[in-house]
């Protein structure tokens, strides 16, 4: 299952990569319908050998937070088997309090990003990608954020269309062995070695995953 996980980060890459170079379309050119998803989440794995975090946050612990996105955004990359939803402004983007911290999209400079990919190479594929997030402090930068979701059955997708509705969990895996889930990475600045950032890692699975926005 990995060798998905890889494509999947690797069609993020070239998204991100084709989009930089283009004046991607506007959510607003279609209408603003924004989806609020309210999450709960279990943290399942911390990895901050360098106690960036402060050591508030634990395997065990509640997570809350949400996304929102244009319910009527235009697929930027319409393909058979892929779609790939931009979204460059306010209110858009992703949010999740962990311990005492709030990690978010970064609302003056958003690149949101929701993919699906629909019996792609034996798996449908849900993805939440936020690449420009706030920092936690003038030191401590949050290199990206994101929620995995993979069926190697693939019943859980009909086509890439973007949903109305929040994921039905049960249709999903979120291994965290497998590097699904709902993920944050980032660093703290190293001034001694600045090639070599101070790195932590959460990972964890949601548990509730429901639509707030009428």
């Amino acid at each position: 299952m990995r060798i998905h996980r890889l494509l999947a980060a690797a069609l993020v890459a070239l998204i991100v990569s084709v989009l930089g170079s283009i004046t991607p379309p506007q959510a607003a050119a279609a209408g603003n319908v924004p989806i609020t998803i309210a999450l709960t989440a279990i943290v399942d794995e911390v990895y901050d050998p360098f106690q960036i975090l402060g050591g508030t946050i634990h395997p065990g612990d509640s997570m809350t937070g949400s996304y929102t996105y244009n319910g009527a955004a235009t697929d930027a990359v319409p393909s058979p088997d892929s779609g790939a939803y931009v979204h460059t402004t306010a209110p858009y983007g992703m949010s999740l309090k962990a311990g005492e911290h709030v990690f978010e999209t970064d609302p003056q400079n958003v690149y949101f990003l929701i993919s699906l990919s629909n019996n792609f190479y034996g798996h449908d594929i849900y993805l939440f990608y936020s690449a420009n997030n706030r920092p936690l402090s003038d030191h401590i930068k949050i290199s990206w954020f994101e929620w995995y979701l993979d069926d190697p059955t693939q019943t859980a997708l009909k086509n890439t269309n973007l949903p109305k509705t929040a994921p039905k969990l049960s249709d999903w895996q979120q291994s965290v062995v497998e590097q699904e889930g709902l993920v944050v990475e980032g660093y703290a600045d190293n001034a001694q070695y600045p090639n070599e950032p101070y790195p932590f890692r959460i990972r964890g699975h949601v548990t509730q995953a429901q639509k707030i926005t009428r």
